[in-house]
C-alpha cells in the first residue's frame, strides 16, 4: 500500500476543513430563527391534528415521528429504544404506546411475547397521517 506524502495530506485536510467552514458558515441559522421555524412547525401540527384526531401531544408525536424515520429507514425499533431516544421513562412509554395502539396509528406484532423486545411501526394510516402533516409543515416552511 503507497502511503500518502505528509504535507499533501496536511494540504488536502486544509482544504477539506476550510471547504466545510465555508459550508457551515453559508448554512448557518441564527437560534431565534430555528426557534421560529421549530414553533411553526410545532402550529401546523397541532392545527392539522385539531379537529381530525385524538389527543397527540409533543411526546406522541415525537414517537410518530421516530417511527416514520426508522421505517424509512428499514430499522426496528422498540419501546425502549423509543423510550431511550425521547428521554421518556420506560412505564410512561409504555402507556404512550398503548394509547397509540389504541388509536390505531401504530401496531406491535401481536404474535410476540410481552417480555421480548417488540418492533413497532406506524399503521396504515398512521403513516399517511404522518406523512400528511409532514407534507403540510414543509409546505408551510418553504412559502414561509
Amino acid at each position: 500500500m503507497k502511503s500518502e506524502n505528509p504535507s499533501i495530506a496536511r494540504s488536502k485536510k486544509t482544504r477539506m476543513t476550510t471547504s466545510n467552514s465555508q459550508i457551515d458558515e453559508d448554512r448557518s441559522i441564527d437560534p431565534a430563527k430555528t426557534a421560529a421555524l421549530l414553533l411553526k412547525s410545532r402550529a401546523v401540527r397541532i392545527e392539522q391534528l385539531r379537529n381530525d384526531q385524538p389527543d397527540i401531544d409533543d411526546i406522541s408525536w415525537h414517537i410518530l415521528l421516530d417511527l416514520k424515520v426508522s421505517m424509512n429507514a428499514d430499522q426496528p425499533v422498540t419501546m425502549l429504544d423509543l423510550a431511550i431516544r425521547l428521554n421518556v421513562a420506560k412505564n410512561i412509554m409504555v402507556r404512550y404506546v398503548e394509547y397509540l395502539i389504541g388509536t390505531a396509528l401504530i401496531d406491535k406484532p401481536a404474535d410476540a411475547l410481552h417480555k421480548d423486545p417488540v418492533p413497532l411501526k406506524l399503521t396504515a394510516s398512521g403513516d399517511a397521517l404522518t406523512g400528511d402533516i409532514l407534507q403540510k409543515i414543509s409546505q408551510e416552511l418553504v412559502n414561509g
